[in-house]
């Protein structure tokens, strides 16, 4: 996610303070709240999404500068700490002990990823005959895992992992935005803000599974049943490759929200990207791999 402001939104949340407060608490009940969102009464009241310092909106009250730069979030130089919406992107994120990342697990700043659910999962069993109405369950625990985030190399820290799906992440998808995940096989826990591309700057194949995300131009099912593939193409550049789609049934897609009327959702997926025909896909997805993102945190995004 290539932006001039790195910082998406801020917490907005009137009687915190940085110094007594409870970070927990800032980011369970705090309001997310994007520049365009922003009004004058909220001064002195917004934090940062990563390190919970205060902020501040320049310009305060217009939507561009006299450069004509978009109005954007900054970090007050009252306080100081570590944060990485505050420098230059970094590759990723390690700890200094098994104790430190535990603890950051334990503040909702990191979350270790065992994997995606490829299945979707089965209702609760409950005495009442009437049928489940619930949502599905999104995340559940996984067993502890070697995961090699310390900033000694070589070692690795056991650590409580997550199974999970990407519409549970897409849920309070302003939450995560700025989470640390570290995803299977990889060295380094890395924000989601990070992690998401976009598929207009997909040039070529990937068999490293990856987030992506893109916004549906057309939706449609390739034969008469719902176990049928359904079809979802992106907006996509024509370049070397003419166009990028998702592959998935049609039972599991509607199941997600993707369907015939599908135009101008914003879809996002973890998996790899092969070569269909003249174009680019993701394809053989499982339940817990892809996501339609609400309509209310589309500017996160685009």
């Amino acid at each position: 996610m290539e932006d001039n402001n790195q910082i998406k939104f801020a917490l907005y949340l009137e009687d915190w303070d940085f110094e007594s407060g409870d970070k927990k608490v800032l980011k369970k009940k705090g309001l997310g709240v994007t520049t365009t969102e922003y009004i004058k009464n909220m001064k002195g009241h917004i934090f940062c999404p990563e390190c919970s310092a205060g902020l501040f909106r320049s310009p305060e009250e217009k939507d561009y500068d006299t450069n004509g730069r978009k109005a954007f979030y900054a970090h007050s130089r009252k306080h100081q700490p570590t944060c990485s919406l505050r420098v230059k992107k970094a590759p990723g994120k390690r700890y200094d002990s098994e104790e430190i990342a535990k603890k950051a697990i334990e503040d909702e700043e990191l979350v270790v990823v065992k994997y995606f659910m490829k299945e979707k999962p089965k209702p609760p069993k409950i005495d009442n005959p009437q049928q489940y109405q619930g949502e599905p369950v999104e995340d559940t625990d996984g067993d502890l895992a070697k995961v090699p985030i310390s900033r000694h190399n070589g070692e690795t820290f056991s650590l409580p992992s997550r199974i999970t799906t990407v519409r549970g992440l897409c849920r309070n998808f302003n939450k995560n935005l700025y989470k640390y995940f570290h995803l299977p096989g990889r060295k380094n826990a890395i924000q989601l803000n990070n992690l998401l591309i976009d598929i207009r700057n997909v040039r070529e194949t990937d068999e490293v599974p990856k987030f992506y995300f893109a916004k549906v131009s057309r939706s449609w099912n390739c034969g008469p049943t719902p176990q049928n593939i359904r079809q979802t193409m992106f907006e996509f550049p024509r370049g070397e490759y003419v166009d990028f789609c998702l592959k998935a049934t049609d039972e599991i897609s509607r199941d997600h929200g993707v369907d015939d009327d599908a135009k101008g959702k914003i879809v996002i997926m973890f998996g790899t990207v092969t070569k269909s025909g003249i174009g680019l896909s993701i394809e053989g997805v499982g339940w817990g791999e892809f996501a339609v993102l609400p309509d209310k945190y589309a500017d996160l995004l685009y």
